[in-house]
């Protein structure tokens, strides 16, 4: 059998950055200044922030549900507009508010709370990655404590998983009221040295980023058609174990529902189903 692997190419690839630190560090006001922001603002921290917003062409949407955010990406990602960037400032209050849903649908026991909220968290993430924007996530920071209570550090305060698909992790500290230093505490970009520390503003960001890659235009995903979900509906009821296959399908393309995959997929699905059958046409 062939081997499947190809030499990767270089890929134009939009900003994918989480930062956290203490209030008043700088995380909102940095985000409200990056090229066409559509802010999900959990706390109401863009309520003073109006006009740099609108300077920015940016737009902002105020929830604590986590069902809201999912629904809100999912457009953003499906549907062509003028926005470049996404920020979800803070997920913390979302992340708990959520824990607490979900703790009233399943229960605490056995940590099931935690499981369910996981779900929720990774079709977010999936969504995220399949994003054609930048992604600014921030999060309040907590202490890290060691044996006997002594402190080791701050992290930042959410979902343990959540920085893992980011291209660059920030810390963020207020030194004096004027003076705002990022530490670098995870990179995958060259710009950006694992452990560097550098003053926090906008103009810095942009001297170690390609500008260009933050301000091109969002192209869209072409999700399946309403034709395609019908085709694929009617397949799988003629078909043995018709649901588990779509089912699968739709976790191997890391959507949550069947009108989130995308066109090309939709095909072969539907090619992949007809063969099951013998009925190519």
């Amino acid at each position: 059998m062939a081997l499947k692997a190809k030499q990767p190419k270089a890929k134009d690839a939009r900003l994918k950055l989480f930062m956290y630190g203490d209030a008043g560090v700088g995380k909102t006001t940095a985000s409200c200044v990056l090229p066409a922001p559509y802010i999900i603002d959990t706390e109401q921290g863009t309520n003073n922030y109006s006009e740099l917003i609108t300077k920015a062409g940016g737009a902002v949407f105020q929830t604590t549900s986590m069902d809201e955010i999912i629904e809100e990406v999912r457009q953003l990602r499906k549907e062509k507009h003028d926005y470049k960037t996404l920020v979800i400032d803070s997920s913390t209050p979302a992340y708990f508010d959520l824990i607490e849903k979900c703790e009233e649908k399943v229960g605490s026991e056995f940590g099931r709370h935690y499981g369910e909220a996981n779900k929720y968290m990774r079709r977010l993430i999936n969504l995220l990655m399949d994003l054609d924007m930048n992604v600014i996530f921030t999060a309040h920071s907590k202490v890290v404590y060691g044996d006997d209570m002594k402190k080791m550090g701050t992290t930042f305060d959410g979902w343990k998983r959540l920085d893992y698909i980011f291209d660059l992790v920030l810390e963020l500290r207020k030194i004096t009221p004027t003076n705002r230093k990022a530490k670098v505490v995870k990179t995958r970009l060259d710009g950006f040295p694992d452990g560097d520390v550098f003053d926090w503003t906008f103009d810095a960001l942009s001297k170690r980023y390609e500008v260009k890659e933050m301000e091109r235009e969002t192209v869209a995903v072409k999700v399946a058609t309403k034709k395609q979900i019908e085709q694929i509906t009617k397949i799988a009821e003629n078909i043995n174990e018709g649901n588990e296959f779509v089912s699968e399908c739709i976790k191997r393309a890391r959507v949550g529902v069947l009108e989130d995959m995308p066109q090309d997929k939709a095909d072969k699905m539907i090619e992949a189903m007809k063969k099951k059958i013998g009925a190519i046409e």
